[in-house]
């Protein structure tokens, strides 16, 4: 898995990669599966979240502490 990440990283870094010519030569020159290849360039996310077993979902809850009466002496 660590070498689809490590395109990912190296996609969302390199603006050079943002043509579609250069974006399908780095995935093909990669050493990825042919499927995770496929994947890639068809751009399909939820076959690449499937193909590595990732659970997309993530959750934020921000839980605040309730106001406590102010005393006044």
């Amino acid at each position: 898995m660590s070498n689809v990440i490590e395109l990912l990283e190296r996609m969302g870094k390199d603006a050079s990669l943002q043509t579609q010519q250069s974006f399908e030569k780095a995935i093909l020159e990669s050493e990825l599966t042919s499927e995770l290849k496929q994947t890639l360039i068809n751009r399909d996310d939820i076959s690449l979240k499937r193909e590595l077993d990732i659970c997309p979902d993530v959750v934020c809850i921000l839980l605040t502490p309730e106001d406590e009466e102010l005393k006044v002496h």
